[in-house]
């Protein structure tokens, strides 16, 4: 199984886990004319791990998850919206003759979808748990 790794510091130890910052970058970020184009972008964000091993605050550490959870993240926050949207603009449409009722609905249908995700965090949490190793490893 592949892995995807990115690196990070961390950022608070504690019984419940381990936050790490792990800055995102864009393929503009790395590119020489980024001062002078607005396009750059550049995002830190921050990851839940489990406890484990000996970290302290400020340790650069690598997060490891695997590329069958990165496809999972990809079909729940892009694929399965896209379809949804589509499904309820078509299905909308043919029902109703209205364009504009069949995009109203199309986009309104994404409101219990987020919903449900976001009661769903929990369940998220179990399904996407990523490792943390030294990076001298």
């Amino acid at each position: 199984m592949q892995k995807i790794e990115h690196q990070g510091i961390v950022d608070e130890v504690t019984d419940k886990g381990i936050k790490v910052k792990i800055i995102s970058l864009s393929a503009c970020a790395s590119c020489h004319a980024k001062g002078a184009c607005s396009v750059s972008d550049m995002e830190e964000k921050e990851v839940n791990v489990a406890p484990s091993g000996n970290f302290q605050p400020g340790d650069q550490v690598m997060v490891v998850g695997s590329s069958a959870q990165g496809l999972q993240a990809a079909w729940w926050a892009y694929i399965l919206p896209v379809v949804l949207i589509m499904a309820a603009l078509f299905v909308t449409f043919e029902l109703t003759n209205n364009e504009s009722l069949a995009g109203l609905m199309s986009l309104l249908i994404l409101l219990p979808y987020y919903l449900i995700i976001r009661s769903a965090d929990k369940a998220m949490k179990r399904r996407f748990q990523f490792t943390i190793k030294s990076i001298n490893e």
